[in-house]
């Protein structure tokens, strides 16, 4: 029970950190002050790679798997099953005001297309320095100098390189695929809650 009260609070917070890069896509869609804009696209970059990373904490079940009873098994599948939902669409909310700027300045759709695949190229260097070099959003301000040791590791490494890659596969397949069926059900959610 223990395991479950803990993944709750962890998964709260990992949550929270995508919820953000949702909430600083919206602002940086929404504000008109070019200098504000900036500054927000910035600390959108930092976050944004938290919501995808949620599909990486998946690891954490391979090692939590066994610990519980039959009933608690079930919660513990339900807790990564909500988590996993949550990843994915916070990414593609926190994703789609980019896109929507893009178009807002008519830049045709195959520029779009390779300016989105080139930012999942960054968001899944963002999901290698969480995952494997630890590194959290906030020490991107906090401890600069660990993020750019950490960043210079991955990129000497070959196989940290490859699994950056990979990510970006996976970041840009999950975007294209889910992103119309997400928007569609957000819509049509916002839509009933209106009435």
């Amino acid at each position: 029970m223990q395991l479950l009260v803990f993944n709750f609070f962890w998964m709260t917070f990992n949550v929270i950190l995508a919820l953000i890069a949702v909430m600083l896509g919206q602002i940086g869609l929404k504000t008109k002050n070019k200098l504000f804009k900036s500054l927000v696209f910035i600390a959108w970059l930092v976050f944004l790679p938290n919501t995808i990373y949620l599909f990486t904490d998946l690891i954490n079940l391979i090692h939590q798997w066994g610990k519980l009873n039959f009933y608690q098994t079930i919660v513990l599948i339900f807790q990564y099953l909500v988590l996993q939902i949550f990843g994915f669409v916070t990414f593609i909310l926190a994703l789609y005001p980019f896109e929507k700027s893009l178009r807002l300045l008519k830049i045709n759709k195959q520029k779009i297309d390779l300016y989105l695949i080139a930012l999942n190229l960054l968001v899944a260097f963002g999901i290698t320095l969480g995952r494997v070099e630890r590194i959290n959003s906030w020490d991107v301000l906090e401890h600069p100098l660990k993020v750019l040791f950490a960043s210079i590791h991955i990129l000497s490494s070959f196989d940290l390189l490859g699994l950056t890659i990979l990510f970006a596969a996976f970041s840009n397949i999950s975007y294209f695929l889910l992103r119309k069926p997400v928007l569609k059900c957000i819509s049509i959610y916002l839509s009933q809650a209106d009435v």
